[in-house]
């Protein structure tokens, strides 16, 4: 079970460090493209018209990768000063209270996901994706994925709890962290 979860530890790592690319690559293309944007407006006085379509689905999906990429790499919102000042044990409770927490959230998100899939039906109006038009119910799919993602990782973080250990990708030398 051990080496189970230390696998899972570093897939979730390798999942991390892929998500953040993904979220940096929408950043990066949709910058591009509003550069273009602008520039064809004050080049020809006409804008691009796809551009404003396919920013909002580039920033639904860096959006979306980039929730897992928090998670992952501790950067959610925490209460340290709150948290430092309990007991080992108490740290250990509040930890494992956190992680079921987040798993429950997680699960009742993909319960849902069909349901919220099924009713984002239709196209999205000039977007296309190499001559196909793009679905709407795309701009949701990262989302569960990265809520199965981060449902893996605090299951992965509860069991290390349990065996009263931090998870390797959580070690770190900052004697701030937790």
């Amino acid at each position: 079970m051990g080496r189970l979860v230390e696998l899972a530890d570093r897939l979730l790592g390798i999942c991390g460090r892929l998500f953040l690319a993904l979220a940096n690559g929408c950043l990066a293309i949709l910058l591009t493209i509003n550069i273009l944007n602008i520039a064809s407006r004050a080049i020809w006085d006409r804008g691009l018209q796809w551009v404003f379509p396919w920013s909002t689905v580039l920033f639904v999906w860096m959006t979306f990768f980039g929730f897992f990429v928090v998670y992952r790499m501790r950067s959610d919102i925490s209460i340290d000063f709150i948290y430092d000042r309990l007991s080992r044990r108490g740290q250990m409770i509040v930890r494992q209270f956190v992680n079921v927490l987040i798993l429950l959230l997680m699960a009742v998100m993909v319960w849902h996901g069909p349901e919220i899939i099924e009713r984002q039906a239709g196209i999205i109006e000039q977007v296309f994706f190499f001559g196909i038009q793009v679905e709407r119910f795309t701009l949701a799919v990262p989302l569960f994925v990265t809520c199965g993602l981060i449902f893996l990782n605090y299951f992965v973080d509860l069991i290390y709890g349990l065996r009263g250990e931090t998870m390797p990708s959580h070690r770190t030398n900052d004697t701030n962290a937790h």
